[in-house]
């Protein structure tokens, strides 16, 4: 959810009043990461990076939510959260951006993905 609402923040076009909330939203967004990402120097630069070509530096904003935790940051989830509902009304509307994995394994979050799991001993018995 946090890579989606930096990509849509950077590129959100939408209405004026629209455009300050999520503008707001976004600079409060890309503060907290930069905050939470502080212990990795090459994060605030691949922040930047990101907002620039979202597609190419997007595993490593990826790691560096993991990495920091960042991607379960209270913070960082309502501002994406308020990104998203201002962007995509009818998306957030359909529950699009309310995810919970909780007990989950092999999950994959997002659109157009594709996705191989094995879970389990495989059918030949090695390991």
């Amino acid at each position: 959810m946090i890579l989606a609402a930096l990509a849509a923040g950077g590129t959100a076009a939408v209405g004026q009043s629209a455009t300050l909330a999520v503008n707001s939203a976004h600079t409060a967004l890309r503060e907290r990461l930069r905050h939470l990402f502080s212990r990795h120097p090459q994060a605030p630069a691949a922040l930047d990076l990101h907002e620039q070509d979202p597609d190419t530096f997007a595993l490593a904003i990826r790691r560096y939510l993991t990495e920091t935790g960042a991607d379960g940051d209270e913070q960082a989830l309502r501002a994406s959260a308020q990104i998203l509902r201002t962007v995509d009304p009818m998306g957030a509307a359909s529950g699009k951006y309310r995810i919970d994995v909780g007990n989950s394994q092999g999950v994959q979050i997002g659109d157009f993905g594709n996705q191989q799991n094995t879970f389990g001993t495989r059918p030949d018995g090695a390991e």
